[in-house]
């Protein structure tokens, strides 16, 4: 019972806004376990420092994860890195307006090329907020930028193959220049580990 109880959890956690290969269909990768204490974030420079409240509902704590700034339409933007499987499933789930400043967003780093093939759009399931979903070519091009409806569950699909994916909150992409057919400079990224 305690298993089935564990594992019924570990699906709803998963649920949520992140890329998907199938409309409803259930991530491929179990969560890792949920974390008790955010970790210090000293090595941060004070204007990427993020907020310190723990959501319950999370995995990954906004504090716990790396911030990458990218400067794009002379605006710096503090990007969270979701550079992994397990982070880019639960992306911005159970956010709500407070836990995301105007300057703040996800960066999704995929080590593979994502195909346009109808299967590898995002969505928007358990995902308070309202984002603008930019898809990105390996190049730093943006390909289009999506509208992600609060709690919707259709993938919103890409204009062609990207490699990365910056959430912002809605109508917020285009101040920061994020429009389609945009070279945005991403900087050194890590390579992603899965």
């Amino acid at each position: 019972m305690k298993q089935c109880t564990l594992s019924l959890i570990g699906l709803l956690m998963l649920a949520g806004c992140h890329p998907s290969e199938q409309i409803g269909s259930t991530p491929s990768q179990p969560a890792p376990p949920a974390k008790t204490e955010p970790k210090p974030t000293a090595e941060q420079p004070p204007e990427t420092k993020t907020t310190t409240t723990t959501n319950p509902n999370r995995v990954y704590q906004l504090s716990d994860l790396k911030v990458h700034p990218i400067k794009t339409g002379g605006k710096t933007l503090n990007l969270w890195l979701m550079d992994n499987e397990s982070k880019r499933q639960e992306g911005m789930m159970f956010l709500s307006d407070k836990d995301v400043k105007a300057d703040q967003g996800m960066l999704f780093v995929f080590k593979d090329l994502q195909r346009n093939d109808g299967k590898h759009g995002f969505w928007m399931q358990n995902c308070p907020l309202g984002l603008d979903i930019a898809y990105i070519s390996p190049t730093g091009k943006v390909l289009n930028v999506a509208k992600g409806m609060p709690f919707n569950t259709e993938s919103l699909p890409p204009a062609g193959d990207y490699q990365y994916v910056i959430e912002v909150k809605q109508g917020l992409a285009a101040g920061f220049g994020i429009n389609p057919g945009v070279q945005l400079n991403l900087g050194n990224l890590p390579t992603p580990v899965e």
